[in-house]
C-alpha cells in the first residue's frame, strides 16, 4: 500500500513498521473519495491533494482474543477511541505512535504481530481450539453460535493484494458440538482507501464502544453476507466516522403478512455515524432495520421512503401490522479516553426499540450500558468492567416472530440467548476483567460474567410461555480462567471456563489452544533494556498529568419528582402528572481534562435515592472556566431509576462552580432535569389504561463540594 500524507510518501511493507509511522490525525479531505461520500449525504466538504494508503484490512474479531486484547490497550494507549468494530489496521497505526512511548514492550509485540498484514499475500490469523466439556449447549458469548458441548473450534484468515486499492481476503470459522458448522468469515472483496472502502462478503459487524457486548449487533450470532461502506480514519475537522452496511439475514418461517405467516429472508441494514470533536473522545448515532421477507416490502426505495417512520402503534387495539416497515433499534455511543499516569477509557451505549409516543428522539423498551477500561493499572494489570440492562422486548417483534435473530441467534448481546427462546424479559448482565503478564513472558486472564433475567411475566411479545407464565431464571455466571504461553511465533495455552447458566444447569469446559498471532519475538531472549524507555514514559505521563482532574462529589440533591401514567383518550391526558418533593445526599465521581485554554471535557457518574436510587451518567461534561475561581458548565447523558422495574431515559442540566474555595476543593450547584425515564408497564400491579408505558420527569438541584486529585 502506498501513502503521501503531510507531504511523506509511505510504502507500506514489512519494513514499514520498523520506520516511523507518520500520525494521520491532520484528517486531510481526499479527493479520491470526495464523489462517492458525498452520494451517501455525508457533506465532507472540499478535498485536498492527500492521497489514502489503499484498502485496510482488519484485525480479527473474538478470534485471537490473546493479541486482540493486546490491540486494544494500544489504542487506549494512543488515545484513539473504539466505536465499531472489527478494527481496521489503518485505526491501528494511527494510534501506535503515542502508544509506543507510554509502554515500548508492548508495541514490539503488537509491531511484531502487525507484520503480517504488509505484503501482497499472507496468512493473518490462524487459530484452533481443542475442548473437553460437560453436556451443556449453552451458547458461548460472542462466538458466532458455538456451544460449550463443542470438542473443536478453528479459524484462518489469509489474503492477496493485487493493487493498492483492492484487496482479497479468504477466511473460515469452523465449530463441532450442537449446531456445528463452517462459516466463510473474512471472506471479503475490498475496495477503496482510509476515507472510503467497501467491502463486500462475510464481514462481522459490531456498533458499540463496549468489548463484551453490543447491544444492536454483535458477533453472538453466525455472520452475515453483507456490504459494507466506511471509512478508516476520522476525515476532516470533526473527526467524521461513517459505516453503512446491508446484509441478508437467515432464512425464517415467521414472519406476519396480510394476516398469515410466510417464510422468506429478511434484510439488515445498519449504519453509524459519530464524530470526533476533540483528540480522544467519540460521539456516536447507530441504527439497524430489519425488514422485507415473507413479501413484505423490501426494495431500497421501500426502506428510504420509511426510514423515519414510526415503530409502534401507540394505543391502537387492532393495529395493521403490515404498515408496520421495519423492526428498528437504535443507539448513541459515546467513549472518551484519558491517557494518564493510569490511561483510562470511559464509555456509554443508550439504546432503544421502538419510538415513544411518535417522538423521533425517545425511545421504549431501551437498553442502558457503561464500562471502564483501565490497560496499565499499577502499571502492571489490564482491568476492565461493563455492566448492561435492558428493557423487555429487546430481539423479539410481533411481526418478524423470529425476532433480531440469524440462524436462531440473537444478533447483539449475549445474554439475550441465556433465556427461553422467543422469551422477551428484560436482564441486566456484568462482566469483569483482569489481565496480567508474568515475569516469565506468559500471562494470566481472569474474566467474570453474569447475567440476571428479571423475574416478571412475559406478557410482552410473543413466546412459547403462556402470558402470565414465569420462568424460574437463577443468577448465571460464567468464569473464565485462562494462562497463555506466548512463543516466538504463536501463542499457547489453556483456558477453563465454568459456571452457571439461566436455567440453572452448571457447566464447565477445559479447552487447549494455539493461535498463530506472532506471539512474543522475546520469548526465550533476555528482554530489552527498558530503565530509558520507562524513565521517558514517567516523565510524559508526569507531564500530562497536569492536563487532567479526578475529583469525588459529596453534597446534597432535592426536587419534584413526577410520575406519568401514559395513556391515549382525553380523559387520560387530561390526568395531572402526580409529583412529589425528594432530598437525598449526592455522590459524584469523575475525570476531566482541558481541551482549550479554559475549556475542560469530562464524564461522570452521579448517585441519588430519590425514593429509588437514582444513577445519572454523563457522557458529555462541560466547563467553561471564566476566571481563576468562577466556572459556568452544561452536561448530557442518560439516567436509570429503580423503578419497580428499571426505568431509563435522557439526563441534562447546567451549573455553577467556584473552583479552589479551598485548595483543591471546589463548591458547584447543578440543575438537573430526568426527562422521561421510562418503563413498561410489565407487572401485575401496574396501573392498566391502553398504555404500555409510563414515565418518570424530574427537576433536580445539587449542592455539592468537589475534592480534585
Amino acid at each position: 500500500m502506498v501513502s503521501e500524507l503531510g507531504g511523506q510518501r509511505l510504502i507500506y511493507t514489512r519494513n514499514t513498521m520498523h520506520q516511523p509511522i507518520v500520525t494521520q490525525r491532520a484528517r486531510r479531505w481526499p479527493s479520491s473519495a470526495l464523489a462517492a461520500a458525498a452520494a451517501l449525504s455525508l457533506s465532507l466538504g472540499m478535498a485536498t491533494g492527500a492521497r489514502a494508503s489503499g484498502a485496510s484490512p482488519y484485525l480479527p474479531l473474538n478470534l485471537s482474543p490473546e493479541i486482540e486484547r493486546q490491540v486494544e490497550r494500544v489504542l487506549v494507549l494512543g488515545g484513539h477511541p473504539v466505536m465499531t468494530r472489527p478494527v481496521p489496521i489503518a485505526a491501528v497505526l494511527d494510534a501506535l505512535p503515542k502508544a509506543c512511548r507510554r509502554d515500548a514492550a508492548l508495541c514490539r509485540r503488537v509491531r511484531n504481530y502487525m507484520n503480517r498484514y504488509f505484503g501482497t499475500h499472507g496468512v493473518t490469523e490462524a487459530s484452533v481450539d481443542v475442548a473437553a466439556a460437560s453436556h451443556s449447549t449453552t451458547t458461548m458469548p460472542d462466538e458466532r453460535g458455538e456451544r460449550l458441548d463443542s470438542p473443536i473450534d478453528g479459524s484462518v484468515v489469509a489474503f492477496y493484494r493485487p493493487y493498492d486499492h483492492l484487496l482479497l481476503t479468504a477466511g473460515a470459522v469452523a465449530y463441532a458440538g450442537t449446531d456445528g458448522r463452517i462459516s466463510p468469515e473474512g471472506t471479503l472483496l475490498s475496495a477503496g482507501d482510509e476515507y472510503l472502502q467497501i467491502d463486500a462478503g462475510y464481514r462481522s459487524q459490531w456498533l458499540s464502544p463496549l468489548t463484551d457486548s453490543s447491544t444492536l449487533i454483535s458477533t453472538e450470532a453466525p455472520t452475515m453476507p453483507s456490504l459494507t461502506i466506511s471509512n478508516q480514519l476520522p476525515i476532516g475537522p470533526l473527526g467524521l466516522q461513517y459505516q453503512f452496511f446491508f446484509a441478508r439475514m437467515s432464512h425464517s418461517d415467521h414472519i406476519i403478512y396480510k394476516g398469515v405467516e410466510n417464510e422468506g429472508y429478511p434484510k439488515l441494514v445498519g449504519a453509524h455515524v459519530g464524530i470526533e470533536p476533540v483528540a480522544g473522545w467519540d460521539f456516536a448515532g447507530n441504527a439497524v432495520w430489519q425488514f422485507g421477507g415473507g413479501g413484505r416490502p423490501g426494495s431500497f426505495s421501500d426502506f428510504f421512503r420509511n426510514l423515519f417512520q414510526s415503530t409502534n402503534f401507540g394505543g391502537s387495539n387492532s393495529p395493521n401490522l403490515d404498515s408496520r416497515f421495519s423492526n428498528r433499534a437504535v443507539s448513541l455511543t459515546s467513549a472518551y479516553t484519558f491517557p494518564t499516569r493510569t490511561p483510562i477509557e470511559a464509555y456509554l451505549e443508550y439504546a432503544g426499540r421502538d419510538t415513544f409516543h411518535g417522538e423521533a428522539y425517545r425511545f421504549r423498551e431501551t437498553d442502558l450500558s457503561a464500562g471502564v477500561h483501565m490497560p496499565e493499572l499499577f502499571d502492571r494489570f489490564d482491568l476492565t468492567v461493563e455492566v448492561t440492562e435492558w428493557q423487555n422486548a429487546w430481539y423479539t417483534d410481533y411481526v418478524w416472530l423470529d425476532g433480531m435473530t440469524n440462524n436462531g441467534y440473537v444478533t447483539g448481546n449475549w445474554g439475550a440467548d441465556w433465556r427461553v427462546p422467543g422469551d422477551d424479559v428484560g436482564a441486566e448482565s456484568e462482566m469483569i476483567s483482569l489481565g496480567w503478564p508474568l515475569r516469565s513472558g506468559d500471562e494470566v486472564y481472569t474474566r467474570l460474567r453474569m447475567l440476571q433475567n428479571q423475574h416478571y411475566a412475559a406478557t410482552i411479545g410473543g413466546g412459547p410461555t403462556a402470558p402470565g407464565v414465569i420462568i424460574p431464571y437463577e443468577h448465571a455466571y460464567m468464569l473464565t480462567l485462562e494462562y497463555s504461553q506466548p512463543r516466538d511465533g504463536y501463542t499457547r495455552g489453556l483456558q477453563l471456563d465454568a459456571g452457571r447458566d439461566a436455567l440453572g444447569g452448571n457447566f464447565a469446559r477445559l479447552a487447549g489452544f494455539v493461535r498463530f498471532d506472532g506471539g512474543n519475538p522475546d520469548a526465550g531472549r533476555a528482554a530489552p533494556d527498558e530503565d530509558d524507555e520507562d524513565e521517558d514514559e514517567d516523565a510524559a505521563a508526569a507531564a500530562a498529568a497536569g492536563k487532567y482532574e479526578r475529583f469525588v462529589d459529596l453534597g446534597v440533591s432535592g426536587g419534584r419528582l413526577g410520575l406519568d401514567l401514559g395513556g391515549f383518550t382525553a380523559a387520560d391526558e387530561a390526568l395531572p402528572t402526580q409529583y412529589k418533593s425528594e432530598i437525598s445526599p449526592h455522590l459524584g465521581v469523575g475525570l476531566r481534562r482541558a481541551v482549550t485554554t479554559n475549556a475542560d471535557l469530562g464524564v461522570r457518574a452521579e448517585f441519588d435515592d430519590f425514593h429509588g436510587a437514582m444513577i445519572a451518567l454523563r457522557a458529555l461534561d462541560y466547563r467553561y472556566r471564566l476566571d481563576n475561581h468562577l466556572a459556568v458548565g452544561g452536561f448530557f447523558g442518560f439516567a436509570r431509576y429503580s423503578a419497580p422495574t428499571p426505568a431509563q431515559g435522557y439526563y441534562a442540566g447546567a451549573g455553577l462552580t467556584w473552583r479552589d474555595l479551598l485548595p483543591k476543593w471546589d463548591l458547584s450547584l447543578d440543575a438537573r432535569y430526568f426527562d422521561h425515564v421510562q418503563r413498561n408497564k410489565v407487572l401485575a400491579a401496574d396501573p392498566q389504561n391502553g398504555d404500555t408505558v409510563e414515565w418518570y420527569t424530574m427537576q433536580a438541584a445539587s449542592l455539592y463540594l468537589s475534592r480534585r486529585f
